[in-house]
């Protein structure tokens, strides 16, 4: 029998999320077959053999290298046979009932393109999922000293959608990666994720894929996924990891010159901003040390660190996309 839906997870260091997230999966789901395949990118921390011993049922793909989040799960879908693929990370705990409701609103309306749930923090807390198109005002202002003027700040709202009502269903322009459903025939169509990006920004490229090609992007709160998120974010290498994924989005969609002068911009305005960034941070954990506020005091020292690794390393790391 063909699965209603295809559950495919990239895994990369991440053992004991994954083992809850799939402990979930494994719990029986009323009137939705389902097949979960897990794509394990060499994590070298025992990963693949937890499934293999816990999770027999689920299908796994153990690589033996990092090959990247798009590629990961274009192996995934290559062996998927559901009429419907969730693309889902490992850090997710899916509630009773949510996968269902993806699937009943995808097969509700066919010019559907792509569905995504309603995020939550572990605390419970309404995650934000959803973001337009990055706009060069809003990404100028993120990412260049224009922001400490508070300049172009309303496309950067905009861009963050913070005016999103989280409750109501309706139609996006991106959803967060963690969690988005999408009919096979329509990944058949647009073609699969973009292995150029090895990890961020895959999830925007596809969806504004499937908005060029006609089809509307849905959120859905009426499905609900909490999202631990975090393991690597703000990490440095996933900071350089993030940019170069930026500027080949940048390139993509924007080509050779809009696009190479919104990544020469975004450069300079981050080198800027962090050679800027790096005196007044050390002198405010100067400041803090010196009234006792030791906790402050070593978190603005770790941000002055981090300006100066970028301007002296980082920063050169993503001049190769």
């Amino acid at each position: 029998m063909t699965p209603d839906l295809s559950v495919i997870i990239v895994a990369y260091r991440c053992r004991d999320d994954l083992a809850r997230c799939l402990a979930l999966l494994a719990e029986p789901t009323e009137d939705l077959a389902t097949e979960v395949i897990v794509v394990e990118n060499a994590s070298g921390d025992g990963t693949a053999e937890m499934v293999r011993e816990r999770f027999p049922e689920v299908r796994l793909i153990a690589n033996a290298e990092n090959r990247g989040f798009a590629a990961a799960n274009n192996q995934g879908l290559a062996v998927a046979s559901g009429r419907h693929v969730l693309y889902l990370n490992p850090d997710t705990l899916v509630a009773e009932g949510a996968l269902a409701v993806l699937v009943q609103t995808l097969e509700a309306d066919p010019e559907l393109g792509a569905c995504g749930p309603q995020l939550r923090n572990a605390d419970g807390s309404i995650q934000p999922s959803v973001r337009t198109d990055p706009t060069p005002a809003a990404l100028l202002h993120q990412y260049t000293p224009l922001r400490v003027l508070r300049f172009l700040a309303p496309a950067y709202r905009r861009y963050k959608r913070r005016d999103m009502d989280y409750g109501t269903a309706q139609d996006v322009d991106t959803l967060m990666g963690a969690a988005i459903a999408v009919p096979r025939r329509v990944l058949d169509e647009v073609g699969p994720m973009d292995e150029r990006f090895f990890v961020y920004h895959e999830e925007a490229d596809l969806c504004l894929r499937l908005r060029q090609a006609g089809y509307r992007v849905r959120f859905e709160p009426a499905a609900r996924i909490t999202h631990v998120g975090g393991v690597s974010a703000g990490t440095t290498a996933a900071n350089v990891l993030y940019l170069r994924s930026l500027y080949k989005f940048l390139y993509k969609h924007h080509g050779l010159l809009k696009g190479g002068l919104m990544v020469l911009a975004l450069r300079l305005g981050l080198f800027v901003r962090e050679a800027i960034q790096a005196p007044v941070e050390a002198l405010a954990a100067l400041a803090l040390a010196v009234v006792g506020k030791s906790d402050r005091a070593r978190r603005r020292a770790r941000r002055a660190w981090a300006a100066v690794r970028y301007v002296v390393y980082d920063g050169w790391r993503t001049l190769f996309v």
